[in-house]
Parts: C-alpha cells; structure tokens; sequence
C-alpha cells in the first residue's frame, strides 16, 4: 500500500452509498418474514414471490459493495494513521459494536428463534443449554454481523502489509502502477464492459480455486467461519484497495455510463443463480452470470452515487452517522416485529411496510435518543467517542451559531 498521504477531503458518494445500502438492508430482511423459498422461523403464513426476488435481488449487490467500501477505506486510513492507530480504530469502530451486539440483541433474536421451534427453557435457562452452545460453536451467532466477522481478518491483512512491506518496495508502487493502468484501459465505455467480463471470471475463479480447499466448506475453527465464506468476498475488497490507490481507477469505476443503468435492471430483473440441480457446465455458466450481475449492481451504485451524492450535505451526514445503528440493530427488531405480526391478517403489502418503517423508525428513535446522547452507548454501539462534540453542535444549532471546527473526521469502512 502506498505511503502516500491521500488528501484530506470527504467521498461523499461513497460514504453516500454504503449508508444508503444500511438502510436497504432492513427492507432486506423484512423481506425475508414473506419469502417462500426462506421461510423464517417467525412462521408467518403471509407469503409471496415477489419477496423471493426481492431479498435475492438485494443480497446481489448489498454485502459485495460493503466490501468494496471496507478495501477503499482501509486504505485511506492507512495512508493518515500508523498501523498501530489503523488496528485501534478498527477494533473501536468494527470490533466493539460487533461484540456488543453478539453478546445482547443477536442472543435475544437466538433465544426467539429457539422458543419459536419449541424451546421451553427461559432465556437465563436457554444460556449455558447445548443449544445456546451450538448456537456459538456453529458460528450462526453472528448472524447479519457475518459481515463484519469476515471484514476484520482483511483488516488485519491490511495492516499486515501496510507493517511489512518497505516504503520503496516495488510491490507497493507496481500495485499502484497497475491500478493506474486498468484506468486507462478500461475507460472507454465498451473497454468496460470488457472489464466487468474479466471481473466476473476472476470471481468465478475464485469461487471455483476455493472450492477446492480441503475442508473449504468447514469452519476454519468453531464459531468463525468457514475458509469458501471467508474468501469469497474478498475480490471486491482487493479492487475497494485498488480504487483507493489509484484516483484514476476510481474514476474510471465511478464513471457515469449511459447503458449501465439497463444492464443494472437487467442483472437485478433475471438474477442468475446456480443451483444443485443443475449439471456441472451448467452451474459453472450460471456462476459465472451471477458474478457478472454482482458486478454490474455494485459498480452501478458507486456510479450512480457518485454522479448524484457527490457533493454531501447535513442530510448526509446525518444519514452516514446513522448507517451503522441501522446495520446492527435493525435485524433483532424485524425479527421481534416480524412475530409480532404473525396474527395478524393485514394485506402483505401493507404489513411488509409496517414492518420495515416500524423497525428502521425504531432505530432512528435509539440512534439519537440514545447512541448520540449517552457516551457509553455511542462507544459499544458505534465506537465512538464524540459525545463532547455533538452536544457542542446541538447546543450551537440551538443558540443559531456555528458550532467550533472539530477535528476532522476521519473515513473508516464504517463511517
């Protein structure tokens, strides 16, 4: 990684679009509570195809651009902080709310999943039981946090490097180097469909070399996860670092393309998917396809962002501060409403959308009631410690000044 210090200027669009994709991940797994083919433990009979495209279509392009911002950021860290000051931040940023979180509403959700298949221990019975230890020896506590468990191993990547490689090692300059060549030779609008082509084999590659891992499928040790899992996000945080070395590459992805719109809505509409039934070629094929879908939403809505929400704004800040409470409460909440709304006989339509602005709205409640009022639960939720800060602005808004300049805010995978 280069030691160049980048510029310290705010990307909006970026920051823009991962939050924006938080919040679409609640109207994800509402979506889940009215699926067919994932029926959720919640047994609500209301159910319908469309949430079947939905919740596949979501999950093409939501995690996958995720790990892209988690490469881009990693990077810029880097590049203003010692590795030392990078790992502290991360584990503030990534690794407290993810503990925080597993430890209290991923158990309350896990406790409501086991008493809806029957369980009739209480909650303090239920801890210590065999079921509350294969819940964390199979790894299915993490539960929606499997993003973050899997985001925190490329950090430690990161830094790794960042550690071990010489400022004038010509692997850090020949990575920069070819990130500035993939931007000149994939800028032109038919050179990128090229490229999508080339990153949608590379993924299948990937898949396919990782498949073949011994024990690839198993966990690499209990209640992590397994090796396949691991690996197969990681070609969109390698070519998040790479957009991150190279302003030129950057440009090239973000560049508006006027098909990209059409091949996005393509890719969202027939949603390829390989599936056991089909023979060997055939899975390949489809595989393949899904990569390049995945590739095509996640670069559109860097694109699209970038050509909309470049210039941020309050709104944006706000919605940026916000994103993380979103991502790790909302999923306890749509589960705890989604029971909530097992009797009920309300047209699906109708009840999808209760349930979605019921639990994004609770967040929001909790996000500035709580988290950005109480400084301990704005350290274990989202690892901050600016309390200070937003009292002095809120109490600066109040009297009609502006509030004194803070120190700047530094990007991070997670805001």
């Amino acid at each position: 990684m280069s030691d160049v210090a980048a510029p310290r200027k705010h990307y909006h669009d970026i920051d823009g679009a991962r939050s924006v994709l938080m919040f679409l991940s609640v109207a994800l797994h509402a979506g889940t509570v009215y699926a067919p083919a994932r029926p959720w433990i919640t047994a609500n009979t209301a159910r319908h195809e469309f949430f079947d495209w939905l919740i596949f279509g979501f999950h093409l392009f939501v995690t996958p651009t995720f790990f892209f911002v988690g490469g881009f950021f990693a990077v810029l860290l880097l590049s203003r902080r010692t590795v030392g000051d990078f790992m502290m931040n991360r584990l503030l940023r990534t690794g407290v709310p993810l503990v925080t979180i597993a430890l209290t509403l991923n158990m309350i959700e896990h406790y409501y999943r086991y008493v809806d298949i029957g369980g009739t221990a209480s909650f303090t019975g239920w801890i210590g039981s065999a079921e509350f230890v294969e819940v964390w020896s199979s790894g299915v506590w993490a539960l929606h946090l499997w993003f973050l468990v899997s985001l925190i191993p490329m950090f430690l990547l990161a830094a790794i490097v960042q550690a071990a490689l010489p400022k004038d090692s010509r692997l850090r300059s020949g990575s920069v180097e070819l990130s500035d060549k993939l931007a000149l030779w994939f800028r032109s609008s038919a050179a990128f469909a090229i490229f999508l082509l080339l990153l949608a084999f590379a993924n299948t590659a990937n898949y396919m070399v990782a498949s073949q891992v011994p024990g690839a499928y198993e966990l690499i040790f209990p209640g992590f996860q397994a090796w396949y899992k691991l690996v197969s996000e990681f070609p969109f945080f390698v070519i998040g670092v790479m957009a991150a070395l190279s302003p030129a590459f950057l440009a090239t992805l973000v560049k508006w393309r006027s098909w990209m719109p059409f091949a996005a809505a393509a890719a969202l509409y027939f949603q390829p998917y390989a599936n056991p039934d089909q023979g060997l070629l055939e899975s390949v094929i489809m595989l393949f396809l899904n990569q390049l879908a995945i590739w095509t939403l996640v670069l559109f809505i860097l694109q699209f962002f970038h050509r909309f929400f470049l210039d941020g704004g309050p709104k944006t800040a706000w919605l940026a501060d916000c994103a993380l409470s979103m991502y790790l409460f909302h999923h306890c909440l749509v589960y705890i409403y989604g029971r909530m709304l097992v009797g009920v006989e309300w047209n699906i339509a109708l009840e999808f959308t209760v349930l979605t602005v019921a639990a994004a709205g609770t967040v929001i409640f909790i996000h500035e009631y709580i988290v950005r009022r109480i400084g301990w639960a704005r350290l274990l939720f989202n690892g901050k410690t600016d309390i200070k800060a937003i009292r002095a602005k809120r109490a600066a808004k109040a009297e009609g000044v502006s509030a004194p300049a803070a120190k700047p805010r530094q990007s991070g995978a997670l805001g």
